[in-house]
């Protein structure tokens, strides 16, 4: 996908949130979200972990065929390279298209999160997207909490809240 088809009001994906749903099979959920796209440094980061976390093939399974990846702009990219001191790679391209684009930022990194919420780019984690799957009907709140549980015991998933309700 290149820069010309870029969805309007785009939700950028970062490596964390397409991890916690590979992680539980879920990708499904994220691949469903409205205007979902990624950048390609984010399928870079994807391969180079596979090795150490197989989950993570499905990740990359479902990157272009369900999760489309952008080619970025020449603009997106010196947006990225003067916030790349503040984020990694990935965290920084996401953060400049999300920008950009006046999208959603989909990140559960913290530097990432306090430094988009600072600069005005609306930010949603994976709990969020849960949330958005509740709201549309595709999951109910135990199957939320389960998955929820899952990041937070198997992963070290640090969230504020244990369960969806307290979101609310």
């Amino acid at each position: 996908m290149t820069a010309d088809d870029i969805p309007a009001n785009p939700s950028v994906l970062n490596t964390t949130v397409l991890s916690n749903f590979a992680y539980i099979d879920q990708l499904w959920v994220v691949a469903d979200l409205s205007a979902i796209c990624t950048v390609p440094v984010v399928r870079e980061e994807r391969e180079h972990s596979v090795d150490g976390h197989p989950y993570l093939q499905s990740a990359l399974d479902t990157l272009d065929d369900e999760i489309p990846v952008v080619t970025i702009s020449d603009t997106v990219a010196n947006r990225e390279g003067v916030v790349s001191d503040h984020l990694d790679p990935g965290g920084a391209r996401a953060f400049a298209l999300a920008d950009a684009e006046d999208g959603h930022l989909l990140t559960d990194d913290g530097d990432a999160r306090s430094f988009a919420k600072d600069q005005g780019v609306t930010v949603v984690g994976s709990d969020g997207v849960l949330l958005a799957a509740i709201d549309a009907g595709k999951i109910d709140e135990p199957t939320a909490d389960e998955w929820l549980s899952t990041w937070i015991d198997e992963i070290g998933y640090y969230v504020p809240y244990q369960s969806i309700s307290e979101y609310r």
